[in-house]
């Protein structure tokens, strides 16, 4: 494929905002555009599809000026004018993937195209109102009060990074799609995130992957205020579906293209065996515990950001929570000073608002 890497564009302030543009033709027509995210990531995947009359975008970026200069660029790249994009197909609600798609849709007029199970998360989450919601989950699994503070500027601050929202057009699981000249079909692979979907090309064999599967570093799954129940037992149904898929090219939302999908869906389930095994370790070794402690414990050092810290809860509370599913450990509430038995260091209370003083809060020991 064709690599087109730091050469000049006419957006010089797009330059100075977001860095040079490195597009990438990942497969005939299909072009890999990174979106520089502030996220640990630092980037994520969006894609330009070329048709017989218009292009597809696949994904968008949050909306920051540095996202909206990259798109500049790219525009620009490629000869793409605004009245020359036919869809804007979101793959899953997460900021990163969502968070420019109204402003895409307001600049080029066209409709944007996300499952309709991950639109009414969207609409739920992406709403001030929502920062209570993940303040209480966090003070119930024993996030330090003196974290609830930036925990909630943090979220507050990535609503405004998925503004304006876009006027969706819902997708269905089975739908077949003219996205860019070729057919895809919609998968529905929930885990990372509820409805999230990736699309199929069966006759080229190509896979639209985004956040299902990732080459060199595991996707994300997380419980959280919004999440179905056992999101990491839906994300290990899911792989096995999507592994079974006969794809020659994987273009996921993160990192370099690669093509032995079985192989890595097969090294990510290990990974969460492993995972597995540890968590239950940590816990009957210390248990009743709280998920921040053994989240302290699993990444310790690595929670270095705000991101982090969120990441490594949710992931924590996942595995827990699929724990407690298959039997291998309960849950409790407690008080505070039932949590604090756990690790006083981890786990002392101090001064508290109203919102998390009323929130008991849940311990994990060995199942019964």
């Amino acid at each position: 494929m064709v690599a087109v890497a730091d050469a000049q564009d006419a957006q010089g302030d797009g330059r100075e905002r977001a860095g040079r543009l490195s597009l990438q033709e990942v497969w005939p027509g299909v072009y890999r555009v990174p979106i520089p995210i502030p996220a640990p990531l630092r980037e994520v995947n969006a894609y330009a599809l070329r048709g017989p009359h218009g292009w597809t975008l696949v994904d968008t970026g949050f909306h920051t000026p540095e996202a909206e200069a990259r798109w500049n660029q790219a525009f620009h790249r490629l000869g793409i004018g605004p009245g020359d994009v036919e869809a804007v197909f979101v793959t899953h609600f997460h900021p990163d993937h969502f968070g420019a798609a109204g402003w895409l849709q307001q600049r080029t007029g066209a409709p944007v195209l996300m499952h309709d199970r991950e639109l009414e998360l969207a609409r739920r989450i992406w709403r001030p109102a929502a920062v209570d919601g993940y303040n209480a989950f966090a003070a119930r699994h024993g996030v330090p009060d003196e974290l609830a503070a930036p925990l909630a500027q943090r979220r507050a601050r990535i609503v405004s990074w998925v503004d304006p929202q876009p006027q969706v057009t819902p997708v269905r699981e089975g739908e077949e799609l003219r996205l860019g000249g070729r057919r895809w079909q919609v998968l529905w692979t929930p885990g990372h995130t509820d409805g999230l979907v990736v699309l199929w090309q069966p006759d080229e064999g190509l896979l639209l992957a985004d956040d299902m599967v990732l080459p060199d570093i595991s996707p994300n799954i997380s419980a959280g205020p919004q999440a179905t129940p056992n999101p990491l037992g839906r994300y290990l149904d899911s792989l096995g579906q999507v592994g079974r898929l006969p794809a020659r090219r994987v273009l996921p939302g993160h990192r370099a293209p690669f093509d032995d999908l079985a192989g890595r869906c097969r090294e990510l389930a290990e990974h969460h065996r492993r995972r597995l095994e540890e968590v239950e370790a940590i816990v009957a070794a210390g248990g009743p515990v709280t998920a921040w402690q053994v989240a302290g414990q699993l990444f310790g050092r690595v929670m270095d950001t705000l991101a982090n810290v969120e990441f490594a809860l949710g992931e924590t509370v996942a595995h827990l929570d699929y724990l407690v599913e298959q039997g291998r450990l309960a849950v409790v509430e407690a008080g505070d000073e039932a949590a604090a038995l756990g690790g006083k260091e981890d786990a002392e209370p101090g001064p508290r608002d109203g919102s998390r003083a009323s929130v008991p809060r849940l311990m994990y020991e060995k199942g019964r």
